[in-house]
C-alpha cells in the first residue's frame, strides 16, 4: 500500500472514531430511555401479575385474642405504621413499663403498628375488614378446625362446622306438646299439630367435616337440576309463549292497518321482481362495458348512457309495480278481522297447553327448593357461645342451607398439594361461573364471553372497511388536494376522545338506525303528496332523473380520444360529481321516509320495548370499529406504500389489469402490515371503556348474547365487558376492599385475552410473511 493510501485510511479511521465519540452520549441517552421504558412496562405487568395471581391463594385463618379477653377470627392481610393519639401512646408506654408490650407493636421510627384482618361474617360484624393495633393483641393462633366458607350471598364466613341437620315434618297427636327444638308449628284441621324437627346427621367439627362433602355434592346436584329447569325447560316454554303472543299482536296490528288503509309490509317473495330487475340491470351494465369498447369512440359514451338509463328505469318501474300493486294499502278489513279471530283461538289453545307445562316445571322447582330447605349446616364463628351462619340477615335464627355453600376449605389443615388444588379450583370457578353479589363474588364468564365476542365483531367490521378505504386512497384516488384533506381527516379522527364516539354511537346507531330497524321511518312520507310535500314517489322520480343527469354529465365530461380536456369537460365532471352527491342524499331521504317499511319488530315497538333501538353488542362493536378505523387505514396505507413499484410494473407488463395487480401483488405484499393494523385495532378496541358505557356494556347482563334459540347470536342484547367490569369493581363496588383482589385478577384476565388474540394475529402475520418470502402467493 502506498503512503498516500495509508494516510487516507488513517484519516477515515480517525474520522469514524471522532464521529463515534461524538455520537456516544446520544447512544447512551437512547439506550437509557429504552431501558427505562422496558423497566416500567415489566414493572407494571409484574405488579398486575403478582396481585392478580395472589387473589385466590388459600390463606390461613387466625383466632386473634385481644387483651380485653375478646377474640375474633380473621385472615391477616397487611400491616402499616400510624401515628398513635395521646391515649394510645399512654397505653403503649404502660405496657412497655410492665414488660408486656409485644415486639412488633412499634416500628423503628417510634410510630405504632396496626394489622389488617379480613373478618368476613358480614351479618354480625357489619364490615369485612378490621384494623387492630398490634399492642392490643394478646395472642394469635391457627386452629386446624377453622373453615373458610364461600357462600352464595353475603360474602364469606369464617368459623367451625358444628353440625349437619335434616329438618323433618312431624305430626303430633292432639294434646302432645311439641319438642323444645320444634319450629314452624301448624295446627291441622283435626286439631293435631305439624312441626318441623331437626334430626342431627353429624355433630362436632370433625364428624361434620367428614359428612359435609357428600351433603355439598348432593346440594350441587339439586342446584344444577334447578338451574337446568329454569334455564332450559322453563325458558323454552317462555319463548314459545312469547311467540304466540307476538302472533296475536301481529294479527291485531294487521286489523288496524287494514282499517287505516296503511301498508302492512311486503311479503318476502314480493321483492323477487325487484331483485330480478336489479340483477338484470347489473348484467346489462356489465355487458355494456364489454361490447361498448368495440364501438366508435364518439358513440361509446352515448351507448353506456343509454344502457345505464334503461337499467335505472327498469329498476324503478319494477319497484313501483311491487310496492303499489297489488300490495298497496292494508288489505281487506273483514278478512283481517277473520284472521285475527282464528289466530286468537289458536293462541289461546296453545297458551293453555304451555301454561300447563310451565306449572309442572314450577312444581318440580318448588319440590327441589323444599328439599334444599331441609338440609342445614351449622357453621359457628368459633366462640363457645357464638353465632352461626344464618339463611339470611333477616332470619338469623335459622342455620344456612347446605345449598348456600359454594365451596369450603380448612386452610390451617391443608397440605401444599391441597392448597394448590384449592387455588386451581378457585381460579377455574372465577373464569367459568357467573358473577354474584353485585359482581363482588362468583366468576366472570359472561364478562369474558362479551369481551371476546365484541372484539371479534369489531375486527370483522373494521379490517375490511379499513383495507378498502386504504386501497382506494393509495391505489385508485387521484393524489391531490382532496386526497390530502381526507388523509388529514383520518389522522385527526385518531385523536378524537373516545367518549365522543360513544355519544355518536348512541345517537346514530342506537336511536337512528336501531329505531328504523325496529319500527321503520319515524315520520313516513305520503306515497303521493302535494306541492308543498311532494311525497315519496315524486322524490323517487326526481332521484331517477338526477341519476340519469349524472350519467349524462359524466359522459359529456369525458374528452374525445386524442384531444385534451377542455374547460367544458371539467365543468361537466364537477356537475356530475355534484349530481351523484345529490342522488346519494335523495336515496338516504327515500330510505328514511319510506312508507313501505314498518320495521321488523312492530310488536315490540307497539309495546314500547325496542329491540335494536337500545344499546347492544352490535352497536358497541360498530362504534369501536369507527374508533379504531384510522389505525387500520394508516397501517394499511403504509403497508401498501412499502410494496415496490417494480412489482406493480411487472404485473402490468404481463397484461394484468389494475384489480388483478391489486389482488395478486399489492394485497399479498401488504398483508403483514394489514395484520399489524388489525392487531393494533383489536388491542385498542378490547381495552376501551368510555364508549361502551353508552352503547351496550352493563354492570349485570340478564343473559348472554348467545342462546339456544334462533337466531342463536343476539347482537341486540346488552353485554358485560372486562374493562367496564374493572371500573365497576374498583369504583362502584359497595365493598372496595373485598373487591380489590378481583380488580387485579380481572385486569390480568383482560391483558391475557388481548395477548392471546394478538399472538394469534401475529402467528398469522408470520405465516403470511413466510409465504410471501417463498413466493407461494
Amino acid at each position: 500500500m502506498s503512503q498516500a493510501a495509508e494516510q487516507h485510511v488513517a484519516r477515515r479511521t480517525t474520522r469514524r472514531t471522532t464521529l463515534s465519540a461524538r455520537g456516544e452520549p446520544a447512544v447512551w441517552v437512547m439506550g437509557s430511555a429504552l431501558v427505562l421504558a422496558v423497566a416500567l412496562l415489566v414493572g407494571l405487568l409484574g405488579l398486575i401479575a403478582y396481585s392478580g395471581l395472589s387473589a385466590f391463594v388459600v390463606e390461613p385463618i387466625e383466632r386473634v385474642t385481644l387483651r380485653d379477653g375478646s377474640s375474633f377470627l380473621g385472615i391477616y392481610k397487611q400491616r402499616e405504621r400510624f401515628d398513635a393519639d395521646p391515649a394510645m401512646r399512654a397505653e403503649i408506654e404502660a405496657l412497655r413499663d410492665a414488660g408486656e408490650l409485644p415486639e412488633d407493636a412499634e416500628a423503628g421510627d417510634g410510630r405504632a403498628v396496626r394489622l389488617l384482618f379480613r373478618v368476613a361474617n358480614r351479618e354480625y360484624n357489619g364490615r369485612t375488614f378490621r384494623w387492630v393495633p398490634a399492642y392490643e393483641i394478646a395472642s394469635r393462633a391457627t386452629p386446624g378446625t377453622l373453615a373458610f366458607v364461600e357462600r352464595e350471598s353475603w360474602g364469606a364466613w369464617l368459623g367451625e362446622p358444628r353440625a349437619l341437620w335434616l329438618l323433618e315434618d312431624r305430626v303430633l297427636p292432639l294434646g302432645e306438646a311439641p319438642p323444645a327444638d320444634a319450629r314452624d308449628a301448624e295446627t291441622l284441621a283435626d286439631g293435631s299439630t305439624r312441626v318441623r324437627v331437626a334430626r342431627v346427621l353429624a355433630e362436632g367439627p370433625e364428624e361434620t367435616w367428614a359428612a359435609l362433602p357428600d351433603a355439598i355434592d348432593a346440594a350441587r346436584e339439586r342446584r344444577a337440576e334447578r338451574r337446568r329447569l329454569n334455564a332450559i325447560e322453563l325458558d323454552d316454554i317462555n319463548v314459545a309463549i312469547d311467540e304466540q303472543r307476538t302472533r296475536l299482536r301481529l294479527a291485531e296490528i294487521a286489523v288496524r292497518d287494514a282499517a287505516e288503509e296503511r301498508s302492512g309490509g311486503l311479503p318476502v317473495l314480493a321483492w323477487l321482481p325487484v331483485l330480478v330487475a336489479a340483477a338484470g340491470g347489473v348484467a346489462g351494465l356489465a355487458t355494456a362495458r364489454r361490447w361498448t369498447p368495440r364501438l366508435d369512440p364518439q358513440r361509446r359514451g352515448t351507448a353506456r348512457l343509454a344502457v345505464g338509463s334503461l337499467a335505472v328505469l327498469v329498476l324503478v318501474l319494477s319497484l313501483a309495480v311491487v310496492l303499489e300493486h297489488p300490495w298497496a294499502g292494508g288489505g281487506d278489513p273483514d278478512r283481517a278481522a277473520e284472521r285475527l279471530a282464528e289466530v286468537a283461538a289458536e293462541v289461546e289453545q296453545r297458551e293453555t297447553e304451555l301454561q300447563r307445562q310451565a306449572d309442572e316445571v314450577v312444581a318440580r322447582i318448588r319440590t327441589l327448593d323444599a328439599e334444599d330447605d331441609r338440609h342445614r349446616v351449622v357453621f359457628s364463628d368459633g366462640a363457645d357461645a357464638g353465632v352461626f351462619a344464618p339463611i339470611s340477615d333477616t332470619q338469623r335464627g335459622e342455620p344456612m342451607r347446605v345449598s348456600q355453600v359454594v365451596r369450603v376449605f380448612r386452610p390451617n389443615d391443608m397440605s401444599l398439594a391441597e392448597r394448590a388444588a384449592a387455588y386451581t379450583e378457585r381460579w377455574w370457578a372465577y373464569v367459568s361461573e357467573d358473577p354474584r353479589e353485585a359482581n363482588t363474588e362468583g366468576g366472570v364468564w359472561p364478562v369474558i364471553f362479551g369481551t371476546v365476542l365484541m372484539t371479534m365483531l369489531l375486527s370483522v367490521v373494521v379490517v375490511p372497511l379499513g383495507v378498502i378505504a386504504a386501497l382506494y386512497l393509495r391505489e385508485y384516488a387521484k393524489q391531490g388536494f382532496v386526497t390530502s384533506v381526507v388523509r388529514i381527516a383520518v389522522n385527526n379522527l385518531a385523536g378524537v376522545p373516545s367518549i365522543v364516539y360513544g355519544v355518536f354511537g348512541l345517537g346514530f346507531f342506537c336511536y337512528a338506525v336501531g329505531g328504523f330497524i325496529d319500527g321503520g321511518a319515524e315520520d313516513p312520507a305520503p306515497r303521493i303528496g302535494s306541492w308543498s310535500d311532494p311525497g315519496w314517489w315524486p322524490w323517487m322520480v326526481i332521484g331517477m332523473l338526477v341519476v340519469m343527469s349524472a350519467l349524462a354529465m359524466g359522459v359529456l365530461g369525458r374528452a374525445r380520444p386524442g384531444t385534451p380536456s377542455t374547460a367544458g369537460n371539467r365543468v361537466f365532471r364537477v356537475a356530475a360529481s355534484a349530481a351523484w352527491l345529490a342522488a346519494s342524499g335523495i336515496v338516504l331521504l327515500l330510505f328514511a321516509t319510506t312508507p313501505y317499511f314498518q320495521g321488523f319488530f312492530r310488536v315490540q315497538v307497539a309495546d314500547n320495548t325496542p329491540v335494536f333501538g337500545t344499546p347492544g353488542l352490535l352497536w358497541a362493536s360498530l362504534t369501536l370499529a369507527l374508533l379504531t378505523l384510522p389505525v387500520v387505514i394508516v397501517a394499511t396505507e403504509e403497508a401498501i406504500a412499502a410494496v415496490p413499484n417494480s412489482a406493480r410494473e411487472g404485473s402490468y407488463g404481463c397484461g394484468a389489469s389494475k384489480w388483478q395487480t391489486v389482488r395478486r401483488i399489492v394485497l399479498p405484499g401488504s398483508m403483514p402490515g394489514i395484520m399489524t393494523g388489525a392487531i393494533l385495532a383489536m388491542a385498542r378496541g378490547a381495552g376501551e371503556v368510555a364508549p361502551l358505557m353508552l352503547v351496550g356494556a352493563v354492570k349485570q347482563a340478564d343473559a348472554l348474547p348467545f342462546s339456544r334459540h334462533a337466531p342463536f347470536l343476539h347482537p341486540e342484547r346488552s353485554f358485560m365487558h372486562l374493562g367496564f367490569h374493572i371500573y365497576d369493581l374498583g369504583f362502584q363496588s359497595p365493598d372496595p376492599e373485598t373487591a380489590k383482589p378481583l380488580v387485579w385478577a380481572t385486569a390480568l384476565l383482560l391483558i391475557l385475552i388481548v395477548v392471546i388474540m394478538n399472538l394469534a394475529a401475529i402467528t398469522i402475520r408470520a405465516r403470511l410473511r413466510a409465504r410471501l418470502s417463498s413466493g407461494h402467493f
